[in-house]
Formats: C-alpha cells, structure tokens, sequence
C-alpha cells in the first residue's frame, strides 16, 4: 500500500485513514481483531499538564478504554515528539498553531485554512491529526470589568495607558507573534511582561490589581468573574484550533481506538471544556469529571 499524501491524512470523523502498511506498531498495539483491553497493557496518551491538556487527554484515554482498548494518561514530555513517532505516546492533543510554531522554521503562519494541512507535513509519516473543530486556544486579553468601565475595551487604547503597568501571560505569549511581540508592534504596548503559567493565577493577577492586562488562551478557566475580553481591532489574535497528534502505526493497528478518540475531538467545544475544567476546580476529580461527560454523550457506559 503506498503513502498517502500528507494533506489526506487529516483524520475525518467517520473513517482513519491509513498512512501505509510496514509500520512496526508501538509497544502494548494490538494486532489482532481478537486482542482486548485486558490482554494487553494500556497504551499511553500525552498531556502537556495544563488544566485544559489534563480534561482533554483524560477524555481522549477515557473514550478509547470504553471502546475495549486501556489507555492511560502520560506526562509528554520535553521530546514529545519523539516519543509519539517511537511510539511510547499513541496520541496528544495539542493545537495547531502551537504546534506549527515549535515545528517549523517559518516566522510567516500559514493561512488559517492551510494550518492542518502544513501542521500534517511537518509532523511527517509518522503521525497523523484528528481535528478538533469546536475548539480554539486562540490567545484572548482580557481585563477586569473596573478597567474596561473606565474606557480601556480596545487594544487599541493600550499604547499610552500600558506604561508602567504589568502584563501577565502564559509562557507561549511571550515569543509568539500574537502575543507580547505583537501587542507590542501592533499596538504600541509598552507593559512589562510577567510569566504566571498557571490560568487562575493569572487572573488573580488581575482581580488583585498586580497586573493590568492578561492574555489567556481561549480554552482556559479562569476561576474569576468579570474579566472582559479586549476588542481586537487590527486582527492581532491567530486561531489556533486544537487537534490531536496520532501514532499512525497505532491508528493502523487499533482504529477503533482513533475512532473513539476522534468522537471527543468532534463531540467537544470550547465551552464544554472550560466547563469540564471548572467542574475539576470546584472540587471534582478528572477522571470523575471526564467519565460524566462522556457518559453524557454517549461516549462511555
């Protein structure tokens, strides 16, 4: 069987399509139609250990286990990479933007609807992507109610006001076109720019008064109310649609278990997973949390 093109290897939502047929699957793969969860070890999905990273791998693990195939959760890792092409990780969500970012060795993205197909050439023959077509980590500014009441609702009223103030931002703002360099180039923003990793942090930052302006993700919980989302003006902010990264010689071996995975990926939004999120932050287990909504969609028994 010859390879498919690259581009063709998007995984759709009825079918997995095959990237060729010599592949040696990864470890704990079951071969056979008659092979079940119980006879073989679980297989091993990433996550980048974010709240968000954490819902969706535990809905991804979850999914593929009530198909009849035990997968579990797994820290991905500096060389992520490497480990889904070895194998040692089956899949791991992630999103697209992102991705191509730490990928390539372009500084111009690609148009928003050529984004899948590029991030589907450079990941390469060993990995395919399911997408995620509900769901955006799109990098949003957000400010409290109080400051956006005052006349700050624009990033187009930052240049001035930004002076000697505080911006608080995850780590991949700080580099990435859209975030601090952008803010500063498009917008004249001159913030001092603060690293808090952690999402409710980062809005307490704000709620507190520390920092002034915070960027988040689009698929982050806060676990604060009243924050106001900036109004763009000049088209800074990029999509960034999650996805998720497949072993191919896993989809081969075991397409049910894709398939699984591939009903969470088209199933879930954006919404549903800063809900998820919150739930996990009131209290409730991931695990626990993940099960209901899975349950909910008919995902799960």
């Amino acid at each position: 069987m010859a390879d498919v093109d690259r581009r063709g290897f998007l995984l759709a939502t009825t079918a997995v399509l095959a990237a060729g047929c010599a592949r040696v699957p990864p470890p704990g793969a079951a071969t056979t139609p008659q092979a079940t969860a119980a006879a073989v070890p679980p297989v091993e999905v990433g996550s980048d250990g974010s709240p968000a990273g954490v819902v969706i791998t535990q809905l991804l693990t979850g999914a593929a286990t009530a198909r009849g195939r035990s997968a579990a959760s797994a820290d991905a890792g500096a060389d992520w990479k490497a480990a889904l092409d070895h194998g040692d990780l089956v899949a791991l969500p992630g999103y697209a933007g992102t991705l191509w970012s730490a990928l390539s060795t372009s500084d111009e993205p690609p148009a928003a609807d050529a984004l899948l197909g590029e991030l589907a050439d450079l990941v390469g023959p060993e990995l395919g992507v399911l997408s995620m077509p509900h769901v955006d980590g799109g990098l949003v500014w957000l400010v409290t109610k109080e400051t956006a009441a005052s006349g700050i609702a624009s990033l187009s009223r930052v240049r001035d006001w930004s002076k000697g103030k505080v911006a608080a931002v995850p780590e991949l703002a700080i580099s990435r076109g859209d975030g601090a360099p952008g803010l500063k180039t498009v917008y004249g923003a001159q913030f001092r720019f603060t690293e808090v990793q952690d999402p409710v942090a980062r809005a307490a930052r704000l709620t507190s008064g520390k920092a002034a302006v915070a960027a988040f993700q689009g698929t982050e919980y806060t676990g604060a109310s009243g924050l106001v989302a900036l109004v763009d003006t000049e088209k800074l902010a990029a999509p960034d649609p999650a996805v998720v990264l497949v072993n191919s010689a896993f989809a081969d071996a075991e397409p049910d278990a894709v398939l699984a995975m591939n009903d969470v990926a088209q199933a879930l939004t954006t919404d549903a997973l800063i809900e998820l999120q919150a739930q996990v932050a009131a209290g409730g287990t991931v695990a626990d949390v993940a099960q209901r909504w899975l349950v909910g969609q008919g995902l799960a028994g």
